[in-house]
């Protein structure tokens, strides 16, 4: 019998389980007239170092969708000069991503093989989470919003590791975001950085020694 090195899948959502996000962000860019460079940065300021209260309050569930929405059309109007609706501005930055339905499986193809199967996920909003597919697929799933923490802080980690039951270096994290795998790492667990599904899917297969594609 062999024994596993690992006993636990912890996956993030956009980018991993949906299909790339700058790919989504430059379709809204191309309907909004603004230039992507533009929208990352007044959207990603947080996810490389710099401080952005607007954007860690709202992927923290402190402040509303709506409002979030109307600052931060201010936000790319004082950047781009163009005025965006902040009407379901949320859902519009994100509505041509897809799901990544080999990755789907694959955390599925886990958890019937006797893995943990975790969701942990920065939420831009609630609405875009296929609930209705996450039964089957995770025993837990901690979205930031939900739970008031965001990646990379380490308290996150720690949530997800705690409610599934396993030890940090026993389990597997993917990730579309270095900064997040770093955060990760400190804590002892093995990370796959996310690029596309077929290069995850094959570190997947020799970590948990499982096929998954």
């Amino acid at each position: 019998m062999t024994t596993r090195s690992y006993d636990a899948l912890i996956v993030d959502f956009g980018g991993v389980l949906t299909t790339p996000l700058n790919a989504g962000m430059n379709d809204f860019c191309l309907k909004e007239g603004i230039q992507l460079q533009d929208l990352l940065k007044v959207a990603l300021g947080a996810y490389s170092g710099e401080r952005d209260d607007l954007v860690v309050a709202f992927e923290k569930g402190h402040i509303s969708e709506e409002d979030f929405s109307v600052k931060f059309a201010e936000r790319l109007k004082s950047e781009t000069g163009v005025e965006v609706s902040h009407d379901g501005l949320v859902d519009r930055l994100f509505e041509s991503l897809g799901l990544e339905e080999d990755m789907m499986s694959a955390v599925i193809k886990a958890r019937e093989h006797g893995f943990k199967t975790g969701l942990l996920s920065n939420s831009w909003g609630l609405g875009m989470y296929p609930r209705d597919r996450f039964e089957a697929m995770f025993d837990t799933v901690i979205i930031s919003g939900e739970v008031s923490m965001r990646k990379p802080d380490a308290e996150i980690f720690h949530l997800a590791t705690e409610r599934l039951g396993v030890e940090s270096n026993r389990s597997v994290f993917v990730d579309d975001h270095p900064g997040h795998l770093a955060a990760a790492e400190r804590l002892g667990m093995r990370t796959v950085l996310h690029k596309t599904p077929a290069t995850t899917l094959e570190e997947l297969e020799g970590l948990l020694d499982l096929p998954l594609s």
